[in-house]
């Protein structure tokens, strides 16, 4: 990414991909921050703002008063949702790229609040805690087996371009880098099948995550960037990225739904069942460009619970629940 030659055709490229992300129910927040008295070209700032919808900002020099201003930004942005994005800046801070998205998804079929409820989440073949479970008794879903990775996908569509892509291993203590080797929109596009009645479950589920990416981006071959990197785009003055903070917040629920007190949950040996009660990777992709958004592992969506053992015949449950396969 550091010697791309045809780097305005990248610029039109990420601004068309923003464009359409921004459409959708995703709040996105990209900023960069710099040095009190550090001479910017006046090139770099138009381009910023034109494709990217971010102009750089000087800091004031009074870090009390900079952490402050940069919470306000992303809280301002995510629309509350973030709102202590940073606790401290670094003592010599050059640059600061800033980057915060929130994503509320509402689902295109609904679950029925008045169905959520207690349910067991499975963490493995010992422990189980107990969390807040959606439920759909004829949930219309397009999903399949993968018998050759062990492991059942759907898809749940949002409103909009966006989809929820659950991906769950039939087995206990299996690794998210050899799930994702084999996943990506591309080979999954053509598997999902028509959507039919399903017996759903699936966890409430409120998820924040906060990471510096300087070593991940090290790892990409953008190690350069953080030592010697060559920004003359930027400004003549020597000039590196000392820290590249992320956040995300994803919050799933039953949103707008129409409750119906009268109506329950029975199970029903004549439906498929797709039970996300044990742990599960999401993909959340954009289904125009084929972008995932979103990419986690849900091990316990309930930590603060406390965890249950198993009695034999909660074990036998989870794994006769593993046998309802739809068509492949």
């Amino acid at each position: 990414a550091m010697h791309l030659k045809s780097v305005p055709c990248l610029h039109h490229t990420l601004s068309s991909i923003r464009r359409v992300l921004t459409e959708s129910m995703l709040s996105v927040a990209s900023q960069l921050y710099l040095q009190k008295g550090l001479e910017v070209k006046e090139k770099f700032l138009e381009n910023s703002e034109r494709f990217y919808g971010a102009k750089p900002v000087t800091l004031s020099g009074n870090k009390e008063d900079d952490l402050i201003a940069i919470n306000k930004w992303v809280k301002e942005v995510t629309k509350g949702h973030i709102s202590s994005f940073l606790s401290q800046l670094p003592d010599s801070m050059v640059m600061l790229l800033l980057n915060a998205v929130y994503f509320r998804g509402f689902w295109r079929n609904k679950f029925d609040a008045s169905l959520t409820g207690p349910d067991m989440f499975h963490l493995n073949d010992k422990f189980m805690v107990s969390v807040e479970m959606m439920k759909a008794q004829k949930y219309s879903l397009s999903w399949f087996t993968l018998d050759s990775l062990e492991m059942q996908v759907a898809r749940f569509p949002f409103k909009g371009n966006m989809s929820f892509v659950a991906i769950v291993p039939n087995q206990f203590g299996w690794n998210v880098s050899d799930v994702l080797e084999n996943i990506s929109h591309d080979k999954l596009r053509g598997r999902f099948p028509k959507e039919k009645p399903t017996l759903v479950k699936m966890p409430k589920m409120h998820v924040d995550y906060k990471l510096e990416l300087n070593q991940v981006l090290s790892r990409l071959g953008l190690k350069e960037l953080f030592s010697a990197p060559d920004l003359q785009k930027i400004t003549d003055e020597p000039l590196l990225v000392s820290s590249i903070q992320h956040q995300s917040t994803l919050e799933l629920a039953e949103e707008g739904v129409e409750a119906s007190a009268a109506t329950s949950v029975m199970l029903s040996r004549s439906l498929s069942t797709f039970s996300l009660d044990r742990p599960f990777l999401f993909i959340i992709f954009e289904e125009i460009t084929g972008i995932p958004l979103f990419v986690g592992k849900i091990q316990n969506p309930n930590p603060s619970a406390a965890q249950q053992r198993k009695e034999p015949e909660d074990v036998s449950d989870v794994k006769s629940g593993l046998k309802d396969s739809p068509p492949k």
